[in-house]
């Protein structure tokens, strides 16, 4: 018996040696329930779409160089309906993974959508290199999985204070393979673009992020038009993606 019990001791210290540190340690950033949102680190989703959506925001930065203590969103709702938040990296490094937010009292019309997270459970823990615009969000509408026919309230991604204003938007998206690629913005059953931009020769797997100047753009409904085709299938492109565009923070 005391054989048995000095082996079983042996063998547990063993364990305890060989295992690396960080695997203890790191427990407390695996993805799971935080209260009223799911974070941490999660594996890297597999993407069934020739082309993914990964982030809409607001055009505005607040000088940090490091994670606050608390993040915050805010968002435009035209009319009241379910919202889906996701935040993730742009390019998915760390494996940070956000989503499944439950709020306490329903998404409502107008601007006062907010979401406010703690920095400290998960974010203050990856790597030092990584600052809070590594992170991308996307606040989906109606409903909660990828299409190819979106609808988007973009956010205002901020720490201290929203701004006043909104004059512009940043697309992050992600190509599948090779491709080429135009943006286009058209406002609401429009015939012609307002903007356009074409990437000649985008990377297999590489985000990239287009901007829309809106700061001459009245008050309105849009749609972000995403075409093109992949250079080693010709196969095409295609997704839509709408928003509301509402200038005024208030």
């Amino acid at each position: 018996m005391r054989h048995f019990l000095q082996l079983t001791l042996f063998s547990l210290l063993t364990c305890l040696l060989t295992t690396p540190l960080n695997s203890w340690a790191d427990n407390h950033l695996t993805y799971q329930n935080r209260g009223s949102y799911y974070e941490g680190i999660k594996p890297k989703p597999v993407s069934g779409y020739d082309i993914e959506l990964i982030s809409v925001l607001a055009d505005y930065r607040e000088s940090t160089t490091s994670f606050p203590e608390e993040l915050k969103i805010q968002f435009y709702l035209p009319e009241d309906t379910d919202v889906h938040i996701t935040v993730r990296e742009l390019d998915y490094r760390q494996f940070y993974w956000l989503d499944k937010v439950a709020h306490a009292a329903s998404w409502s019309k107008g601007f006062g959508n907010t979401f406010t997270w703690s920095t400290g459970p998960v974010l203050q823990d990856l790597d030092d290199s990584m600052n809070m615009y590594d992170l991308g969000v996307l606040t989906r509408l109606g409903q909660s999985t990828p299409a190819s026919i979106e609808h988007i309230a973009p956010a205002i991604f901020y720490d201290t204070s929203p701004p006043a204003t909104v004059a512009g938007y940043w697309f992050t998206l992600k190509p599948n393979g090779r491709a080429l690629v135009k943006c286009a913005v058209y406002p609401k059953e429009a015939d012609e673009a307002i903007w356009s931009r074409t990437f000649r020769r985008k990377p297999a797997g590489q985000p990239f992020s287009v901007k829309w100047d809106a700061s001459q753009a009245p008050e309105g409904s849009y749609f972000f038009l995403v075409t093109g085709y992949f250079l080693d299938s010709n196969q095409p492109i295609n997704q839509t993606i709408h928003f509301y565009h509402q200038p005024s923070v208030k």
